[in-house]
C-alpha cells in the first residue's frame, strides 16, 4: 500500500472493516476512477472482489515475506 504509507496490517484491516468503501478509494487513488466507483455501488462487486482483496493482501505478504 504504497499510496498513503500504509504497512500490510493496516491495509488488511481498513479492507475486512470498511470493505467496498475503502477498494473503492483505493481504486481511485490509482487512477481507475470509474472502477472504483462502480467498485463502492456494488459494494466490492457483490462481495467476491471484496473477498479476492483480502485474500490477496494476506498472500501477498506471506509470499514476500517467504522470499526474503
Amino acid at each position: 500500500m504504497d499510496e498513503l504509507n500504509l504497512s500490510w496490517k493496516g491495509h488488511l484491516i481498513l479492507t475486512v472493516l470498511f470493505g467496498p468503501i475503502w477498494g473503492g478509494v483505493i481504486r481511485i487513488l490509482r487512477g481507475k476512477v470509474v472502477i472504483g466507483v462502480f467498485y463502492m455501488l456494488t459494494l466490492g462487486f457483490f462481495g467476491i472482489v471484496w473477498i479476492i482483496d483480502i485474500l490477496t493482501i494476506i498472500f501477498k505478504h506471506n509470499i514476500v515475506f517467504l522470499a526474503k
